[in-house]
């Protein structure tokens, strides 16, 4: 092997460590530790509004919307809670400008 390619090697080799990657690991340890409790939170909502939809109650109970009793009304789900994300949305905007 040439001098030029072992030094090349060499400084690939390198695996120092200083103080920084304690910080980097705790930086690592609080976004993951945040996005696991936003996750549980959106999961939670999604409950909440799958029960107020299809049973009318204010549950976080998991139940499938497959026994509702809404008949051919249930299409109607969707469009209205587009309506909705469509009006906060331009609301938001408004605030905005």
């Amino acid at each position: 092997m040439t001098e030029t390619a072992e030094r090349i090697e060499d400084r690939l080799a390198d695996f120092t460590r200083d103080k920084r990657i304690l910080l980097l690991s705790l930086m690592a340890v609080i976004v993951g530790a945040t996005s696991a409790l936003v996750a549980k939170a959106l999961v939670w909502l999604i409950a909440i509004f799958t029960n107020l939809t299809f049973y009318q109650r204010f549950s976080s109970d998991f139940i499938s919307p497959t026994n509702h009793h809404l008949g051919a009304l249930v299409i109607f789900a969707p469009v209205v809670g587009g309506l909705i994300i469509g009006l906060l949305a331009r609301w938001v905007q408004s605030r905005e400008d």
